[in-house]
């Protein structure tokens, strides 16, 4: 079916689009969603069920346990930790969750502080869980524009403080967190520090050493390209042995004299239950996002974005709600005249793809969403000149018939 298309490293945007079998069909501008997968994570995918076909599955997953490895350190160097600190997830709630879940419970009284912005299951499962224990759960304050205000942070920690959790970037809005200097703060105090990648993998740089995190998420199925249904989960070496997984494997744990003991690396929290064909295709997905390279990607995409806001901002009475220069690959706009939904499917009817965010996506956020959502459109470096003057000039049909009528 494919043809052995193989991405070139650098940014040769013409060649990666060729090298994607959906375009030029879609204009996509829901990489925030899910990405669009590049020949190579594709025939990956194929060679694997291939090979099941061929034999069983448990066999076949045998046979490619150094390439799934290879995957692994592909992650590692992604975010620059090392490859004991890398565990696959199937997704970016599932790290976060086993994460989470593994830490002291917390009691009567103790604090968790989580940005403005921060993922809405994220939110859910804090809540459950304060409800639970009867701690308290408290919002990191914005400013008028979305963005975090960390001014007061310092002061905002205490003895019962256990937790701060942050979104790098929301999937309501397209600020970026200071999460550098909030990995400061929380380092200098001690105090357990997640952060929430989901929409800053394969748009931006990591470093969790300098961010300072102790936990990190992210899924494949975003900006990196790869297939639904995988992600990774980074803990902290120093910090591995916090946290206690709720439910155990065979692999991530074994008995020796009645007592159970725990792997000694990120692994504990690995299913033994997975697929490689998936693990496969992220490892695809991971290799192909390092051989790009992190700060070729986030200059390609910061550049999209600025783009894109300059055609948006001629379409009359679109109100865009990004400030300042692009920080992410994420612009958020609303019409007074039409709701997210709507425009949503009017675009799709004419082969664009973004996406309608309800508030329930970031519940904490202050930044109004009128009539309860927003519209949002993210970019990718395969995203080009096309693309954008057809999504600005389909806006500005749709809000003409909409005046019209």
């Amino acid at each position: 079916m494919y043809s052995g298309f193989i991405a070139p490293s650098g940014m040769d945007v013409e060649a990666l689009r060729k090298a994607t079998p959906a375009l030029p069909g879609v204009v996509h501008f829901n990489t925030a969603g899910s990405g669009l997968l590049p020949f190579e994570v594709a025939e990956v995918l194929q060679e694997h069920l291939a090979r099941e076909l061929r034999q069983d599955a448990s066999a076949a997953a045998a046979s490619v346990a150094e390439e799934i490895q290879d995957a692994r350190e592909e992650a590692a160097r992604l975010i620059g930790a090392d490859t004991s600190e890398i565990a696959f997830t199937t997704g970016n709630s599932d790290g976060w969750n086993a994460a989470f879940t593994a830490m002291p419970t917390l009691r009567p009284g103790d604090r968790v502080l989580v940005g403005a912005g921060e993922w809405g299951g994220n939110v859910l499962t804090l809540i459950q869980e304060c409800a639970r224990t009867g701690a308290r759960l408290e919002r990191i304050p914005e400013l008028a524009d979305g963005r975090m205000d960390i001014s007061g942070l310092a002061d905002m920690i205490d003895p019962k403080l256990r937790l701060i959790a942050v979104s790098w970037i929301g999937a309501h809005l397209g600020h970026a967190a200071p999460v550098e200097a909030i990995g400061k703060i929380a380092r200098a105090h001690g105090i357990p520090y997640f952060v929430d990648a989901a929409q800053a993998a394969g748009v931006l740089p990591i470093d969790v050493s300098r961010i300072g995190c102790d936990v990190l998420t992210a899924p494949g199925r975003k900006s990196l390209r790869g297939p639904k249904g995988t992600g990774f989960l980074y803990v902290r070496e120093g910090f591995l042995e916090a946290l206690q997984p709720r439910g155990l494997t065979l692999h991530g744990a074994h008995v020796i004299t009645g007592k159970v003991v725990l792997r000694s690396d990120t692994g504990r929290f690995e299913a033994d239950e997975f697929s490689p064909a998936l693990r496969l295709g992220l490892g695809a997905a991971l290799k192909l996002a390092n051989r790009l390279g992190a700060e070729e990607i986030r200059h390609r995409v910061l550049e999209r974005s600025e783009a894109l806001r300059r055609v948006l901002s001629e379409v009359p009475d679109l109100v865009l709600r990004e400030t300042g220069p692009a920080e992410s690959h994420i612009t958020t706009f609303h019409h007074p005249a039409i709701c997210a939904d709507k425009l949503q499917h009017a675009l799709a009817k004419r082969d664009i793809a973004v996406k309608a965010m309800g508030a329930r996506v970031a519940p904490f956020a202050t930044l109004e969403a009128p009539r309860g959502s927003v519209c949002r459109a993210s970019v990718s470096y395969l995203t080009d000149d096309e693309d954008i003057e057809r999504l600005g000039a389909a806006l500005s049909q749709i809000l003409a018939e909409v005046d019209a009528s």
